[in-house]
């Protein structure tokens, strides 16, 4: 059969919601999980035959996709904190009988999906059985259209800021040999984990976990309790009974069900932890109890634009959200906010209280996600930051931004990545591909960030190793590459450092202030006493530091 032109199906469904509000704090709602997939997926107790009764006509064929809101309690979903970035679940299953990859995409049944994905849902997807499907050409897609729209679903559940699970398809129940149950999928089964190595997604070896859970049960069980090999006369919906060995009965669909759960946990403990407000909070409290988190504000006097698409890598759709002041101007000098986390966790919504306050004070403020170590290692979130600047330079009459009036600032590892946006202006290692704008800023601000990974100061650290490709023994090329302190020169821009208390997160400051003042470059150091590191997300030090930056911003303008 010829190969289909699966590319020119893949019409992307990239719809830009920018939203135009005044500042206000917001209620997070519930965390959806979107299930994707076909008949074992599919739950047929939700109206799945309109007008039929289920207990008539399918029970008791059941999609593990049925019975997965169960497992979802308050004490689950905590054992599912790095993963779920909400105290409740709600399981939407759009999941149907028949689909492939293909037909799931043509029939609509993927845009209804991507049009209600908000940040932070996840989408499970599991395909392949029907996908496989050669004898039924309605259905059939072959490998490489397969993972041509496992790719698709992976990069729109990206763009809106979801989270993607790629599944490897469910076992059928054959073949078995020797007592064990074997692959039937082949290159189906193979696919999802090359899109997912590929892309960077998460992968749940569902065809593996349950063959192995099947395995020791043996083959007479699961034939008879776990697939719809049914007796006459047992079930109204299967007076004859059934002989199927694809689709679930209830117990079999609760196992299965509970595999993947088990998975998402697996998953959820090998990921970091969040770093957030609200989590660095209750990590500072017990040794600081006067401490209180930083919140968003109330204002009319900010414009926000939420989610925008600033970039896109292989991986994802980096998104950004601007807050404009309100008062009238034509043009404002502008701050790219860079979040902190190790480079290995953290959002842009942990600079949302100091953006908005940013906007209050007359700047236009820019705070973007970047490439994360189990997205990219280095120099992607360089690269990435880059982009963010050229960005908002061909944005500028939209946005209201002073091209020639850029500061970068950064919190923790955000702040060791802004110091080496800097002072790395034109280089061509971290060259993102576009020559018509600059990444030049005007200045820099370092909120309690390394300056050099190499430095006898500086400690070394797994997290680092996780992004520079290596411990510092193993690629220490890297680790050099992106210690900011290596690129200082007479064209280096202002920098502002604010820092914590705790001395291993200024190493290599005092040397790169000695060659700032040898190059007679205008900088500023302030020490928040007996300051843990991450006190700008906290009260009483958030004043102190937003003030420090106003000032340094009104020294530079």
């Amino acid at each position: 059969m010829p190969v289909l032109p699966y590319k020119n199906l893949l019409i992307v469904f990239f719809f830009l919601f920018i939203g135009s509000f005044s500042c206000l704090s917001q209620v997070d709602d519930p965390i959806t999980i979107h299930l994707i997939g076909d008949s074992t997926m599919a739950d047929y107790n939700d109206n799945y035959d309109p007008g039929k009764d289920y207990m008539d006509t399918r029970y008791p064929l059941t999609g593990w996709g049925q019975v997965f809101q169960s497992l979802f309690t308050n004490k689950s979903i905590a054992a599912l904190s790095n993963l779920i970035k909400g105290d409740s679940v709600i399981i939407s299953n759009k999941a149907r009988g028949g689909r492939s990859t293909r037909t799931f995409f043509q029939q609509g049944r993927w845009a209804e999906v991507y049009n209600v994905i908000k940040p932070n849902d996840l989408v499970i997807m599991q395909f392949g059985h029907n996908d496989a499907a050669k004898s039924k050409p309605e259905r059939y897609v072959d490998v490489e259209g397969y993972k041509e729209f496992l790719s698709l679903f992976v990069t729109q559940t990206r763009q809106k800021g979801g989270v993607p699970i790629i599944l490897t398809p469910v076992p059928r129940n054959y073949p078995w040999e020797n007592g064990v149950l074997e692959d039937v999928h082949g290159q189906y089964d193979k696919a999802p984990r090359e899109v997912a190595k590929q892309m960077g997604a998460h992968l749940i070896d569902l065809n593996t976990l349950t063959r192995t859970s099947f395995t020791q049960k043996g083959k007479n069980y699961v034939s008879s309790h776990y697939y719809m090999n049914l007796p006459p006369s047992t079930f109204t919906a299967y007076p004859q009974g059934e002989n199927d060995n694809t689709h679930f009965q209830v117990e079999g669909a609760q196992v299965v069900a509970q595999i993947v759960f088990n998975a998402l946990k697996d998953l959820s403990q090998n990921l970091p932890r969040p770093y957030t407000i609200v989590t660095t909070y209750r990590k500072l409290k017990k040794d600081y109890p006067q401490i209180q988190p930083i919140t968003p504000v109330k204002s009319p006097s900010c414009i926000t634009l939420k989610d925008i698409a600033y970039r896109q890598t292989q991986q994802q759709t980096l998104l950004a959200d601007v807050f404009i002041p309100n008062s009238g101007m034509k043009q404002y000098g502008s701050v790219l906010l860079v979040h902190g986390g190790g480079w290995i966790a953290g959002s842009k919504e942990n600079m949302l209280p100091l953006a908005q306050k940013f906007a209050e004070n007359g700047y236009v403020a820019v705070s973007v996600n970047y490439s994360l170590s189990t997205q990219a290692e280095f120099p992607a979130a360089v690269i990435d930051l880059k982009a963010a600047i050229k960005w908002m330079r061909a944005h500028s009459n939209e946005f209201k931004i002073d091209p020639e009036r850029i500061v970068i600032l950064g919190a923790s590892a955000g702040a060791q990545l802004a110091t080496l946006v800097g002072v790395s202006s034109s280089d061509p290692l971290f060259f993102d591909g576009n020559k018509e704008f600059s990444d030049k800023v005007q200045g820099v601000i370092n909120i309690d960030g390394i300056t050099s990974f190499i430095h006898p100061e500086a400690q070394e650290s797994e997290t680092a190793g996780k992004w520079l490709g290596g411990l510092r023994h193993e690629n220490f090329k890297n680790w050099k590459l992106a210690s900011p302190l290596e690129y200082v020169s007479k064209s280096s821009p202002p920098i502002l450092f604010v820092n914590s208390s705790q001395d291993r997160f200024h190493a290599g400051r005092d040397d790169m202030i000695s060659q700032l003042n040898s190059y007679q470059i205008y900088n500023e150091v302030h020490t928040l006493k007996q300051s843990p590191h991450s006190f700008w997300l906290m009260h009483p030090w958030f004043k102190p530091t937003l003030e420090y930056c106003l000032q340094f911003l009104d020294t530079l303008w």
